[in-house]
């Protein structure tokens, strides 16, 4: 009993540290990101704020076609949990997935200075209304999705070259069904983006 209870804390233990070090490695994105945007050049800022500009321009006046906004956000946000889940099922693919969260983490944070930039004050209720909550969530589902894969990759390199016993039916339908819930999320973090958070950000426009 207590060996039981002594292996599966220390199970929790290791689980505890994966998911701190994929949220470790998401924050480290954010700030590189958010620190990037005072990095680049003058010429580069300028354009920047340009875009910024033009992209909240086209959210006054409920200036949407939201078909297409909710199948582009849609396709993105599904991009990143297809590409996680393919990554997760090969034996190199935890370089790419650790890769995969710097960069979605990285545009979070040089998105979030990019709007402070060009709104000044206004830009930290703009940003926090880009960001929160959906953004939030659908990070919380990318670390997840992340989590498992890694997992995945993992014990799929184990067994392949270390000829360790994992029982894949078990691991696999878990894996499918984080998979499934990542992309049912994914999708309800898109209509939140396309019809509550544009909303909002018209009004402070």
């Amino acid at each position: 009993m207590n060996n039981k209870m002594f292996r599966a804390k220390r199970h929790i233990n290791r689980q505890k540290k994966k998911y701190i070090a994929l949220l470790s490695i998401v924050l480290i994105g954010i700030i590189i990101g958010f620190s990037f945007y005072f990095m680049i050049s003058d010429s580069d800022k300028l354009l920047v704020l340009d875009n910024t500009t033009k992209f909240f321009e086209g959210i006054q006046g409920h200036n949407i076609n939201y078909l297409n906004s909710i199948i582009n956000s849609s396709l993105v946000n599904f991009l990143y949990v297809i590409v996680i889940f393919i990554l997760g099922i090969s034996v190199v693919g935890l370089i790419f997935i650790i890769g995969i969260l710097l960069i979605k983490s990285f545009i979070i944070g040089f998105s979030f200075a990019s709007i402070i930039a060009t709104f000044k004050l206004k830009g930290l209720i703009l940003g926090f209304i880009y960001i929160f909550p959906h953004q939030v969530l659908y990070m919380t589902i990318i670390i997840l999705m992340s989590f498992y894969a890694c997992n995945f990759c993992t014990k799929l390199f184990g067994h392949l070259f270390t000829e360790r016993i994992v029982n894949f039916k078990v691991i696999t339908k878990r894996y499918v069904f984080i998979t499934l819930l990542s992309l049912i999320v994914s999708l309800i973090c898109s209509l939140y983006e396309v019809f509550v958070a544009t909303y909002l950000i018209d009004i402070l426009i």
